[in-house]
């Protein structure tokens, strides 16, 4: 049995491709469902997240599941140089490094640990891992554990939601005197409200297709909460949009924009932390309109990088001590669970 992953990221690919390959909830438990079905394919494991989408697999047949993933995925001819496949123990470094917070565009962020775990039990949940795959996501829990531990990597609790923030407070004053909207409340628009909790920002208001969601998310920092169908009347008025939803669509079009700019005539502001996007990216051509995506990020990211660099050499190597004594492990694992099988297979033939 071989390890593979097929995979994208913020590394290799920019936004508009990247959301193109990116899962829902719903349509990566229909995926695991499809493949745990297809006989070349004997575990397998989906990480979605707003920076990456990686297949991991455990298969006889290398270059057959290659093909099959990347048919089955509807990978675009064209978009096949912005995704890398990987076997065996560079698969094993690979993961470690995501559970680490190293291969994080904001390096040692936290909650890549949190979507890994919830990746893997979702897949252990639908029975479509085994013991391959048992072993060495558990052991990539454990690997981005001792990582935080024996270095600084992650201190500072940082994360994208926090760096968008950061990246506001650069460009006003202070956050304390704006109207800022918040759609959607998910882990990321918890981690926004996190934030503005402990910089003890006010005038929030949060919105969200449940509005009961809206409500709870909003009592945590005695906000207001929004309609979903009053959007439009909420932007008339505020400074800072933050959109973090798992929306499969654009929920802020051109033309909702166009029309509540026509509104008003202070500058609004907007960040979209979404994958897929929520605000449509013709949008930064409004007058007015300030457009923030993910990738846009990557200044205030470059700062963090050069500030945790040294920690990352750590990392790293912590990181690859740990793959090559897994892999050697395996390895070994493998050849006895092997030489087992044939003796098996000889006393069956000589009885």
């Amino acid at each position: 049995m071989e390890l593979l992953l097929l995979g994208i990221s913020h590394k290799t690919a920019p936004v508009e491709i990247r959301e193109k390959y990116s899962f829902s909830k719903k349509q990566l438990v229909n995926t695991l469902n499809e493949f745990s079905m297809i006989d070349i394919i004997a575990e397998i494991v989906i990480l979605s997240t707003c920076n990456r989408s990686e297949v991991y697999v455990v298969s006889e047949y290398v270059y057959e599941t290659k093909n099959l993933l990347e048919y089955k995925l509807g990978i675009l001819q064209d978009d096949l140089q912005y995704f890398y496949f990987l076997k065996n123990i560079d698969v094993v470094k690979h993961l470690f490094c995501v559970s680490s917070g190293i291969d994080s565009q904001v390096i040692g962020e936290n909650q890549i640990l949190c979507q890994l775990k919830d990746a893997y039990f979702k897949a252990k949940e639908l029975n479509t891992t085994g013991k391959c795959l048992n072993i060495l996501f558990n052991k990539a829990f454990r690997v981005g554990k001792l990582v935080r531990q024996k270095t600084e990597i992650s201190k500072g609790n940082i994360s994208v939601a926090t760096v968008a923030l950061k990246l506001l407070e650069k460009q006003y004053t202070s956050l304390k005197d704006k109207k800022i909207l918040i759609i959607g409340t998910g882990k990321i628009s918890q981690l926004v409200l996190n934030y503005m909790l402990d910089k003890k920002i006010n005038g929030v208001f949060v919105a969200n297709r449940t509005y009961q969601k809206a409500v709870e998310l909003a009592n945590m920092i005695s906000g207001k909460a929004v309609m979903f169908d009053k959007l439009k009347d909420e932007l008339k008025n505020t400074d800072i949009v933050i959109s973090a939803t798992s929306s499969p669509h654009l929920i802020l079009k051109k033309d909702l924009i166009t029309e509540v700019m026509d509104t008003r005539d202070k500058p609004l502001c907007m960040v979209d932390l979404a994958l897929p996007r929520d605000v449509d990216p013709e949008v930064k051509n409004i007058k007015n309109v300030i457009l923030y995506n993910l990738d846009d990020l990557n200044l205030i990211i470059e700062e963090n990088y050069k500030k945790r660099i040294l920690e990352a050499q750590k990392a790293e190597e912590i990181v690859f001590k740990e793959a090559e004594k897994f892999w050697q492990q395996w390895i070994k694992t493998s050849t006895i669970a092997h030489k087992q099988q044939e003796l098996e297979l000889a006393h069956g033939q000589v009885s």
